[in-house]
């Protein structure tokens, strides 16, 4: 009975390093993107089977495969690091407040509009990009009052709401998948033009298309002049291999944590696949969750930004 339970867990731990592999190395496999996203999820896996593996006597095996979870779990810090390097250049400078971000997928069958403009309001956020927008189609009243600006345009489910004048304003499409999900806007906050992007991206399964909206989106980006706000629904982590392309391409740094945003039943267990990136001179401070997904199988992001005025 033992001698089977020790197969069992060997064979379970074999396939979740299988995983493990396709997370660290592009092998080319479908679906290769949504198993990067995942990277910490399959590590913990195996590093539970290993576990497993200690108890039942299997010692060899259980040191070989939390080898193979540490390896990731250290490459996957390695990609962290990184990230964050980038980020702290800006934030060892002299910085001062500049806004608030709400950035929120909100659903777009969710019966809770009402519900979700009193906390667009109540929230102090100075901008606020919804994706999946239409629940809040009625409340335009509501949030004028605290948004007099907006990007709401023909076919769009993406909008962008700003307490400042926005200009520039574009919608485009990032792919052929779904049209319309890309926003870009610029405001002045503080004596400060500000760039803001707001990109609702394919899941990322659909393993070229979601290449191709991460090329798309980084050529948008090129297209813009100094400081810029990133934010949206990537359906992809940060240290997934997309999205830290288009990081590295586009010199942006995320916040400081990587808050969980889905799926919400699983709250800090759940993916980061919404993200918020700024570029040089900003610098986000701080980022959390919200408590409450308001009927959304997403949590939004609360960011505070600030400006880096110099060292």
């Amino acid at each position: 009975m033992l001698r089977e339970f020790r197969g069992a867990i060997t064979a379970l731990a074999l396939v979740a390093c299988l995983a493990a592999l396709a997370v660290s190395y592009d092998v080319g496999i479908p679906g290769q993107a949504l198993l990067q996203t995942l990277r910490f999820h399959v590590a913990a896996m195996v590093l539970g089977l290993s576990v497993l593996l200690f108890i039942s006597g299997a010692w060899w095996r259980g040191v070989l495969f939390l080898a193979i979870a540490g390896a990731s779990v250290g490459q996957g810090a390695l990609i962290i690091k990184a990230q964050q390097d980038v980020r702290m250049e800006v934030a060892a400078q002299s910085t001062r407040p500049l806004f608030k971000l709400l950035s929120f997928n909100i659903l777009s069958n969710n019966r809770n509009g009402a519900a979700i403009a009193d906390f667009m309001v109540s929230s102090g956020a100075d901008v606020v990009m919804l994706m999946e927008a239409s629940p809040i189609d009625k409340q335009r009243e509501k949030t004028r009052v605290a948004y007099p600006y907006a990007t709401f345009c023909e076919a769009c489910d993406s909008v962008i709401f700003s307490k400042t004048p926005l200009t520039d304003l574009k919608v485009s499409s990032l792919g052929p998948a779904w049209r319309n999900r890309l926003v870009t806007a610029s405001t002045i906050i503080d004596g400060t033009r500000v760039n803001l992007v707001l990109a609702h991206l394919v899941k990322p399964y659909f393993d070229d298309l979601a290449a191709g909206e991460i090329y798309g989106l980084a050529q948008a980006l090129q297209r813009l002049e100094g400081p810029l706000l990133l934010a949206g629904d990537f359906n992809a982590a940060a240290w997934s291999d997309n999205v830290v392309r288009l990081a590295n391409w586009r010199h942006l740094a995320p916040g400081p944590a990587y808050p969980a945003t889905w799926p919400v039943g699983l709250g800090p267990l759940g993916v980061p696949i919404d993200n918020v990136f700024t570029r040089a001179p900003l610098v986000i401070t701080d980022v959390r969750a919200t408590e409450d997904a308001f009927g959304s199988n997403h949590r939004g992001l609360l960011a505070e930004v600030a400006l880096a005025t110099g060292s």
